[in-house]
């Protein structure tokens, strides 16, 4: 069994699934309007409990979205695998996004005026998400309507934007898809680090006269 970890929207959940059957044995989610360093502990204390001897390693979200809610999925899949003993693989939150289609596409606010586009085919990210001014919002995702793409955001303001954008989140279960067991050992990671839209914006203090 492999457990899953999705915390990068105000909609979390986990999930504990089968990767031979593609069953999911066990799920949770929870929403906060804040980081999910609290809420996250019980239902994960329950599963974990569980679950624990069938446990095979684990699976987290590694955003983009909200930097706290990222980082708490991350500290608690890493205390995790370093406490059981037990490999963590890191993916796209925006690969497992909760929909019937495995090709689609995610949009979200990126912060300074401007949106992000993600392709997804097959469940997996094309490329790096593409970042674009809001007032070209609209006609950057023409050609994509045309395919006949559905579009996902988590932003309720894409769909002030975006008519036709579907409102919803990642899932714990998604992550799972396309990943197996050895996938568990060719893809541990022991510094995973969040999806990052932007590089981190550091100011330096003026030197003084």
């Amino acid at each position: 069994m492999i457990l899953a970890l999705e915390t990068s929207t105000r909609h979390a959940s986990l999930a504990v699934c089968d990767p031979v059957s593609e069953q999911v044995i066990a799920e949770a989610a929870f929403t906060t309007e804040r980081a999910h360093n609290a809420a996250i502990f019980g239902p994960l204390s329950s599963l974990v409990e569980q679950h624990r001897s069938s446990l095979r390693g684990f699976v987290v979200g590694l955003g983009p979205g909200s930097y706290g809610g990222v980082r708490v999925g991350l500290a608690v899949a890493n205390g995790l695998s370093v406490a059981m003993n037990l490999p963590v693989v890191g993916r796209s939150s925006l690969e497992a996004w909760e929909t019937e289609e495995e090709t689609y596409l995610v949009i979200g606010d990126a912060r300074r005026g401007s949106f992000f586009i993600a392709e997804i085919r097959d469940r997996l990210l094309q490329g790096d998400p593409i970042l674009v001014e809001e007032s070209d919002l609209p006609d950057r995702l023409a050609p994509f309507l045309d395919r006949g793409l559905k579009i996902h955001s988590s932003d309720p303001k894409a769909l002030e934007i975006i008519p036709e954008t579907c409102l919803s989140f990642p899932r714990a279960r998604f992550l799972l898809s396309n990943l197996s067991e050895e996938d568990l050992v060719t893809r541990a990671s022991t510094s995973l680090e969040p999806h990052y839209l932007r590089a981190p914006y550091i100011t330096t203090p003026k030197t003084k006269a």
